[in-house]
């Protein structure tokens, strides 16, 4: 692979299809659609998948388990104002056998603010020479835009187990706001014990507390394993819904 002085290329889907996009003021983010559709083969290592998103209302289409992880951490968090899978391509300043190196990152995320985050989703043990490079000049590209650029390598299996938990309490429950008003409001109940010991109404205090988790009302220790004695806090810059 040999770099180059070319100027990248980008590709962007407004609605009209995959188009070349003319320089300028960058695309409203929140108007992407994905350039790609993923496709899978009896050889492929993963399987498209279409994952539900609470934060778009609508289905995302992911490439493998490791981007559902990275979908569930984001869909949560009440920063987060959209998603977008297979935001763009990218032609980079880089040449293998004279052509030149192309690139799909594997989703894009826009915040309360409106600024957004183009995500690579590689685990660490495969993020050789190939993908280094290719992930470099995409940060550059991005940067350039205004735009931020991370890779996601996954986390650990305490705090994926905790969230493939909690993503079952996505719904908001009935009564939800009254139900975690008589949580936050007695601190002898304040862990997940307290909770559990405190719910007389069939689960129904329980299920508010697993969804206040979830969205980040309260605050608890996702890395490590939950468990009755874990304890529980108000969330300081949210207040409930």
């Amino acid at each position: 692979m040999v770099l180059t002085d070319d100027p990248v290329d980008w590709w962007f889907d407004l609605g009209d299809g995959a188009q070349a996009w003319e320089g300028g003021h960058p695309p409203n983010p929140q108007a992407l659609l994905r350039v790609r559709a993923p496709k899978s083969t009896a050889k492929s290592r993963h399987v498209p998948v279409y994952a539900y998103s609470t934060t778009t209302g609508g289905h995302i289409r992911l490439e493998s388990g490791l981007e559902h992880d990275l979908l569930r951490e984001l869909d949560r968090r009440p920063d987060v104002a959209w998603l977008v899978s297979q935001p763009m391509r990218l032609r980079l300043p880089a040449r293998r056998a004279r052509r030149r190196l192309e690139h799909t990152p594997d989703l894009l995320s826009v915040d309360v603010n409106g600024l957004a985050t183009v995500w690579d989703v590689r685990a660490t043990r495969r993020q050789d020479d190939d993908f280094k490079i290719k992930a470099d000049l995409t940060g550059r590209a991005c940067r350039s835009l205004g735009w931020r650029y991370e890779i996601f390598s996954g986390m650990t299996r305490v705090r994926r187990a905790n969230l493939m938990w909690l993503h079952g309490f996505r719904r908001p429950p009935a009564d939800y706001a009254t139900r975690l008003a008589l949580i936050v409001g007695d601190p002898r109940i304040m862990s997940i014990g307290g909770v559990l010991a405190s719910d007389d109404e069939g689960g129904h205090l329980t299920a508010s507390m697993w969804h206040a988790i979830w969205r980040g009302d309260l605050i608890c220790d996702l890395d490590k394993h939950l468990s009755r004695s874990t304890t529980l806090s108000v969330a300081r810059t949210k207040a409930p819904a």
